[in-house]
């Protein structure tokens, strides 16, 4: 079973396979762009293939554009790879160079990991993983200073080899100390992708290393999607440019991950108490409440719709004719009651938890999340509704601010839990909550 790796919150070799989208370009603009892009992409963690990159051989222009990258995904993982033309890259590059740069990168600590391959690294002598650790020892030694992890990969376009090469290779990975170990192969039939399943099932129970493997081309596609039940931590998928034949879109790839992994696992998101979402206007509650009450099979409950049913009026109205107290009185109210109903996900309004007695009574019958977003998102997310009435006179980005600077610590010292919204679909959100239920 293999012992989680955790970055930036997400952890590898956990739950649900991650995905991991790779970013190539030529230029630094064309780099840049891609990495706009992906910021509403449903994506894990990202891959930088350097080797796409016509500088990447100038470790000063390779840090510069790394430099920038991890400006950009500052909350999700950044995987740094450059693939030699040997196992598939783009560009030419000698064996001292290569090691150069990885050891750059990994001294800089701008990105989280570093995929360093296998047969690049060990030079002649024994194939074993004691000969791959002295020789990647000054890139592991910097990288472990750094908080850099290692993934440790062996790429084969040509063939399939043998499950027992297989297993040799991934043991000498984790001989060499790799953090993640990686096998990439091209298979000709059915049987070599039930070769190289077999192979990492049996890895995953004798390494306690995340793997990530992978068969490649349209035969291989089953192994990118059915890593929960094999043993592969992550898988790879396109959003624009594929990096390596077979790759999907990764939306495709998000529903059916989520689908085998409901199915796999249908106890685990059945509520024991209620889950109340809070947060700021604008973060997702409402969305993330249906989505997550669907995967829980229990009832969403959205607190400002209910109040408004049992009153016969609209939030706006209550508060021009009976003001914000008579308001937070009647949040109070249905939080009583909630409290003696089946539990289920409550999407409360965003400044129930400014009374200390709705937290107390949330916290006594349930678990509360703290759904986040950048003052920019919440505005995207709600211009144009008049129907905020907190929000009159402030529908910009510094009158968000501020409000939410003066809701934050009130947010904080509620919650059990916080997750950020940015960038991240329903679904996404929806996973990373159930895990800190689990």
């Amino acid at each position: 079973m293999a012992k989680p790796i955790v970055l930036r919150g997400t952890a590898i070799g956990q739950g649900r396979p991650k995905i991991c989208v790779p970013i190539v370009g030529r230029t630094e603009k064309e780099i840049l762009d891609k990495a706009d892009e992906l910021q509403t992409t449903p994506l894990d963690l990202v891959e930088w293939r350097a080797d796409w990159y016509q500088e990447a051989v100038c470790t000063e222009h390779t840090l510069a554009v790394l430099r920038k990258l991890r400006e950009k995904f500052k909350k999700r993982p950044l995987l740094f790879t450059f693939r030699t033309t040997k196992e598939g890259g783009e560009q030419e590059i000698d064996r001292e160079e290569y090691l150069k740069l990885n050891e750059a990168v990994a001294e800089s600590g701008l990105a989280d990991l570093i995929d360093l391959e296998l047969f690049t690294v060990f030079v002649e002598g024994s194939f074993c993983g004691k000969t791959a650790a002295e020789d990647m020892a000054p890139i592991a030694s910097k990288a472990r200073s750094a908080g850099t992890g290692i993934v440790m990969s062996s790429h084969d376009f040509s063939k399939t080899p043998p499950r027992e090469a297989l297993l040799r290779r991934f043991e000498a990975m984790s001989q060499a100390g790799a953090d993640i170990l990686k096998i990439a192969v091209m298979p000709e039939t059915a049987e070599d992708v039930l070769t190289l399943l077999s192979a990492t099932e049996e890895a995953s129970r004798r390494w306690d290393s995340p793997l990530i493997s992978m068969a490649m081309g349209g035969l291989g596609v089953i192994s990118r999607l059915s890593g929960e039940v094999f043993g592969s931590s992550v898988t790879f998928a396109s959003a624009g440019a594929a990096s390596a034949p077979g790759q999907m879109d990764v939306s495709a790839v998000e529903t059916v991950l989520d689908t085998i992994h409901q199915g796999m696992c249908p106890e685990e998101g059945k509520l024991k108490n209620h889950v109340f979402l809070i947060g700021f206007m604008g973060t997702g509650k409402s969305t993330v409440s249906a989505e997550l009450s669907a995967r829980c099979g229990c009832s969403g409950l959205e607190m400002d719709q209910r109040i408004e049913k049992e009153t016969g009026m609209e939030i706006r109205d209550i508060f021009s004719h009976y003001g914000e107290e008579y308001f937070r009185d009647l949040e109070t109210d249905l939080l009583r009651q909630i409290r003696l109903e089946a539990p289920s996900v409550v999407s409360c309004g965003g400044g129930a938890v400014l009374r200390k007695e709705n937290v107390e009574i949330m916290k006594s019958c349930g678990r509360i999340v703290l759904l986040t977003a950048e003052p920019e998102t919440v505005l995207e997310r709600v211009k144009g509704d008049d129907t905020r009435p907190n929000l009159k006179g402030r529908m910009n980005v510094s009158g968000i601010g501020e409000l939410m600077e003066k809701r934050k610590a009130s947010y904080n010292q509620a919650a059990d839990i916080s997750v950020a919204t940015d960038g991240k679909t329903p679904g996404k959100i929806a996973e990373e909550i159930l895990r800190f239920l689990q």
